[in-house]
């Protein structure tokens, strides 16, 4: 089945339900997902998203209209992605790190019909979050009605403890709801949505400001999953652990990936903790995932990694050249090992590195060569001209399977483009003899445990959130052997006050900025900042000054 894919470039011309329905009536009786030792067949997960797909169309959730989730790497909301899929809907998964003033940004814009929603999920209430997001929002009688969110008319929350909430529909109820279905029509119902149908919106990093809403029709979250996997060497019988949350694309991969296209076998886990999937790992000798610097590190710091046990064979990697002898000390001799430059505007894939590349520093400091089609050229960042072949300059790229454009940001759509039909990435970089190698984001944008943090919006946000206490604040990046990049924000107090400890400035962060904005340390700075000789804040020095006072061991 994945290889006649292959061979009918089936990415381009389907979409992921029909590649999902085809799948489940292929291959019924093999196990689609494992969680928590259940085990569920493709049969029994098509039922499951049939039942619920029923049950949005009750809803009156259909065509267009939007479906904003909080989401659990959990099969419920495996369910969920593809039911919206089913009946035509767009999936819009929102990050669970956000604060409420990403929120309050973002859901007015994208106008969901329906939020579902985890109440708790590591630590934080997200019932609370979302009426604090929304403070017009209205509930009576089980009716919704938000003014700044004029589409929303129902709220639904998943509680892994069985607690009810006021003014949300349990999942379960909603799930049970629509188990008087009928397969033919939901079927037909699925089938009749075109590859070229808008049915995602995919939040960007929010690496300028608050995170935009990337458009895509089927093509980009398609076209990544099938490079990948050829690049990969992907076949029928792999065991795919999923590190990653359901509202990152790296999530979404996992499910487009093993239960859509190549009818693989997917383990997922509530949450990402080392120790859990390194036993996954061993227990059920899973051979492919894709992991962050930061998952890598983990594993193979949890105390029950074992070499000889651990069975990846074929993982993506989105890391520093670092991570690439880490995790090939990591897998098992002959594992092919993949870097990969990524970006949510193309799918997200733009690059993919090559297993059987014989030069091992290609291999390790590069990020692989354009996937067929997407065209990179390397521009000049203050002319925009194309630099010579190894320099370095902002990466920009044409694409058959771009996203189509932002949400309700028409004049931000355009400004991506320069008069070449070139997409301006906003990475620095290079292409050498047709390899990209990413440097990291422009604007002091670091990459910190996986997110993309915008230095200059932690500063601005650290200032809203601290009030009189500062004066100013400069945030930096440095070196971490953990975190690939750890935040670190300079205060410079306000007069009569005295600096606090990190964790306190940690605490009065929270709720009011994403979870991976919060700096990991905090550093008092007296006086002028350092400047350059031409005038603009020294933040070399900052960096370097963050690095020397850290050197005895970073707090918080």
């Amino acid at each position: 089945m994945l290889q006649e894919r292959f061979e009918a470039n089936s990415w381009y011309h389907r979409t992921v339900q029909d590649l999902f329905i085809e799948t489940c009536e292929r291959k019924p009786d093999k196990t689609a997902i494992v969680f928590n030792d259940t085990e569920i067949s493709f049969r029994d997960l098509q039922h499951q998203v049939h039942q619920l797909s029923q049950a949005l169309l009750q809803l009156g959730v259909g065509k267009g209209d939007v479906v904003s989730t909080l989401p659990s790497p959990t099969p419920e909301f495996t369910c969920l992605y593809f039911a919206t899929l089913q009946v035509g809907a767009v999936v819009n998964p929102l990050n669970l790190l956000w604060g409420a003033l990403e929120f309050q940004g973002v859901l007015p814009r994208n106008n969901p019909k329906l939020i579902v929603t985890v109440d708790t999920y590591g630590g934080r209430d997200y019932i609370q979050l979302l009426r604090t997001s929304l403070p017009d929002l209205d509930v009576r009688g089980g009716r919704v009605s938000c003014p700044s969110v004029p589409a929303l008319a129902q709220l639904v929350c998943l509680s892994r403890e069985g607690r009810r909430h006021d003014g949300f529909m349990d999942f379960a109820d909603l799930a049970e709801s629509g188990s008087d279905y009928d397969a033919g029509a939901i079927r037909d119902l699925a089938l009749s949505s075109e590859a070229t149908d808008i049915q995602f919106i995919c939040q960007t990093s929010g690496t300028t400001g608050l995170s935009k809403s990337a458009l895509w029709c089927h093509r980009p979250p398609l076209s990544t999953v099938h490079f990948a996997a050829r690049h990969l060497c992907f076949s029928e019988d792999e065991r795919y652990v999923n590190l990653a949350p359901f509202y990152h694309n790296s999530g979404l991969f996992a499910l487009n990936l093993n239960l859509a296209l190549a009818g693989t076998t997917l383990h997922l886990m509530e949450r990402f903790e080392p120790q859990q999937a390194v036993s996954l790992i061993h227990r059920h000798r899973c051979t492919a995932t894709f992991g962050f610097d930061a998952h890598w590190q983990g594993m193979r710091q949890a105390p029950n990694f074992s070499g000889p046990d651990f069975t990846i064979r074929k993982a993506l990697l989105a890391g520093e050249p670092k991570s690439y002898d880490l995790v090939t000390g990591m897998c098992p001799e002959g594992a092919k090992i993949i870097n990969l430059y990524a970006q949510t505007e193309n799918g997200p894939g733009v690059s993919l590195g090559e297993h059987d590349c014989m030069d091992y520093r290609i291999r390790k400091f590069t990020h692989g060569r354009p996937l067929a089609g997407v065209e990179v050229v390397i521009k000049d960042i203050d002319t925009g001209e194309r630099v010579v072949q190894g320099q370095p300059g902002e990466i920009c790229y044409r694409s058959p399977f771009m996203f189509s454009g932002y949400l309700q940001q028409e004049e931000e759509t355009r400004a991506a483009y320069d008069d070449e039909g070139y997409f301006h990435s906003g990475d620095y970089g290079t292409l050498d003899n047709g390899y990209i190698t990413f440097l990291g984001r422009l604007g002091g944008v670091v990459k910190s445990g996986g997110e993309n943090v915008s230095t200059v919006r932690v500063s601005n946000l650290l200032i809203e959130c601290l009030g009189e206490f500062v004066d100013d604040a400069k945030t930096v990046g440095i070196p971490d052997a953990y975190w690939g990049t750890r935040v670190v924000s300079f205060l410079r107090l306000s007069a009569g006050q005295q600096m606090a400890e990190t964790a306190a400035l940690r605490e009065a962060c929270k709720g009011q900025m994403a979870a991976y904005e919060i700096p990991r340390d905090f550093l008092e700075w007296q006086g002028p900042w350092p400047m350059t000789a031409e005038g603009k804040i020294d933040f070399r020095r900052l960096q370097q000054e963050a690095i020397d006072q850290l050197a005895g061991g970073p707090a918080g």
